[in-house]
C-alpha cells in the first residue's frame, strides 16, 4: 500500500489513528491519551501495530493532526518529524478551510470542532446539525456555505457515569448497553436508563429545539460521531446518520486538499 496518509485526533481521553490510501479508509487504532509517554514511546506502539498490519511507516506521504491536548500535539509533531519524515498539517480554527465563524478569534473553538465542521460540510453538501461523543458531548450547526453557527458542550458519557460511580461508595461499575426498559427495577438497569436513554432524549431535546431556532436553514441534516454514537443514538428519533469515521474522514481530506 502506497501513497499514505496518517491521520491523528487527539482526545482528553483517547488517540485515534486512521491510516487511508488516497481516499480510501484502511484501518485505525485507539490509545489511550498519556501525557507521560514520550514519542520515542508512542512510536514504538505505532510501530508494532503497523508492522502487525505490513504498513511501513516511511511510506506515509502526509500527517494531519487534531488535538485537544496541546502536550500530546508537540509529542506527535516530534515522533513524525523524527520517525516518519512527512508534512504535518494541524488544525486549528485558523487553518484555510473554507469555515467562517461569527466571532472576530475564533481560536477558542476546538479543533474536534473545526474538523467535524469541515468534514461534515464536504461530505453532506448541506446544512447539518454534528453530535460527537467524546470526554464532552458537543453539538454544533454548520452551514452548508460553511459558516459555523455555535457549539453546545454538555459532560460527556462515558465521563458523567464515571464521575457517577467514582462518587458514589454504594454503586459499582456497570458496563455501558442499551436499557431494556425505562424504568429500572435493580440498580444496574436504573444506572443505565438513566444513563443511555437520558442522553438520547437530551440528545433529541437539543436537536429539536435547534431546528425549531434555525428554521430557516431546514431542511438539517443531523449527524452523530464519536466511539459511543451507536449506543446513544441507536433509538434516536431525530438522528439521521452514524458516521463512526466523520472526524478522521475530514482529517484526510485536509491531507488531499
Amino acid at each position: 500500500m502506497k501513497n499514505i496518509n496518517m491521520v491523528v485526533d487527539i482526545g482528553n481521553t483517547h488517540i485515534v489513528i486512521g491510516f487511508y490510501s488516497n481516499s480510501e479508509f484502511q484501518y485505525s487504532w485507539r490509545l489511550n491519551t498519556d501525557s507521560t509517554k514520550t514519542e520515542d514511546e508512542y512510536f514504538s506502539i505505532l510501530k508494532l501495530l503497523a508492522d502487525d498490519r505490513n504498513l511501513i511507516l516511511t511510506q506515509i506521504n502526509k500527517a494531519a493532526i487534531s488535538s485537544v491536548v496541546p502536550e500530546i500535539t508537540r509529542i506527535f509533531s516530534h515522533l513524525i518529524n523524527k520517525y516518519i519524515k512527512c508534512n504535518i498539517n494541524i488544525i486549528n480554527a485558523y487553518s484555510i478551510l473554507g469555515l467562517k465563524f461569527p466571532m472576530k478569534d475564533p481560536g477558542f473553538i476546538g479543533s474536534d470542532l473545526v474538523v467535524n465542521a469541515f468534514s461534515a460540510k464536504e461530505k453532506y453538501k448541506t446544512n447539518c446539525i454534528i453530535c460527537d461523543f467524546g470526554t464532552a458531548t458537543t453539538i454544533q450547526l454548520v452551514g452548508k456555505d460553511g459558516h459555523f453557527y455555535g457549539t453546545i458542550i454538555a459532560p460527556g458519557v462515558i465521563t458523567s457515569a464515571k464521575n457517577l460511580f467514582d462518587s458514589t461508595a454504594l454503586l459499582s461499575n456497570v458496563q455501558l448497553k442499551e436499557p431494556e426498559h425505562l424504568l429500572g427495577t435493580n440498580t444496574t438497569d436504573a444506572l443505565l436508563s438513566g444513563i443511555i436513554t437520558g442522553n438520547s432524549l437530551m440528545l433529541d431535546g437539543f436537536i429539536k429545539a435547534l431546528k425549531k431556532e434555525y428554521k430557516h436553514l431546514s431542511p438539517l441534516k443531523t449527524i452523530a460521531t464519536g466511539g459511543i454514537a451507536e449506543l446513544i443514538c441507536k433509538d434516536s428519533k431525530e438522528i439521521d446518520i452514524i458516521d463512526k469515521n466523520l472526524t478522521l474522514d475530514g482529517l484526510n481530506r485536509i491531507c488531499i486538499k
